[in-house]
């Protein structure tokens, strides 16, 4: 499926999406790709838990996950000076396991799940680690003009879709992952096949003549 009209779907999440200039939103999905793919071919050829054990990230087993906007949780991320860990919630990658095939694809293993949510966490940590989050470094959006006064904020979103891109790229994914939690959704029941064929219509349309 289209990367970039993916990378849109992650993107229109974002609260402040409707104040980045329709002209300005395939900059905003093309540098958050970019900056993903460009991280994970540093990488190219590691394995993800090779790196979790080089880093210092240590894996643990929790509970249940909380469900949020229709999804389960998968895990949880702490990153500090006194070390970084995840949390993952095994029924949650479970659920994603059984219910992320679709249009002719077979649904993943547990391991490829894990490896998906450890991979995008990954990317998070490697942003904490080099200082280097993809949010701050693209352009802040005008949220409030009054007076010539001008209040700005950032598009969080962005580091959601690098994180995507990495993984997509590390893992050699056909999609960006974000679609296996689209594929969850629509399995359980909890959003239509039609409301998301018209989501992917609606961002195609901010981004025409796409290519990866």
């Amino acid at each position: 499926m289209d990367e970039r009209v993916l990378a849109l779907c992650e993107l229109s999440n974002d609260m402040l999406f409707h104040k980045i200039p329709r002209e300005q939103l395939p900059f905003y999905v093309d540098e958050s790709l970019k900056a993903g793919r460009e991280t994970a071919r540093t990488l190219a050829g590691r394995d993800v838990l090779e790196l979790y054990r080089e880093s210092g990230i240590a894996i643990r087993e929790g509970g249940s996950g909380k469900r949020s906007y229709g999804l389960i949780l998968r895990g949880q991320v702490t990153m500090g000076k006194e070390g970084c860990s995840v949390e993952i919630y095994r029924d949650s990658i479970e659920a994603l396991s059984l219910h992320s095939g679709g249009d002719g694809e077979a649904a993943l293993t547990y391991d490829e799940a894990l490896r998906v949510h450890l991979a995008h966490e990954y990317f998070h940590f490697w942003e904490y680690q080099n200082d280097c989050s993809v949010v701050e470094r693209l352009p802040a959006v005008t949220t409030l003009s009054v007076l010539g006064l001008h209040r700005k904020a950032r598009i969080n979103r962005c580091g959601e879709v690098a994180a995507h891109a990495f993984a997509k790229e590390l893992l050699n994914l056909p999609d960006l992952p974000n679609l296996y939690d689209y594929r969850y959704l629509i399995d359980t029941g909890a959003m239509e096949r039609a409301a998301f064929d018209r989501l992917c219509a609606e961002m195609a349309a901010l981004v025409p003549n796409n290519q990866e």
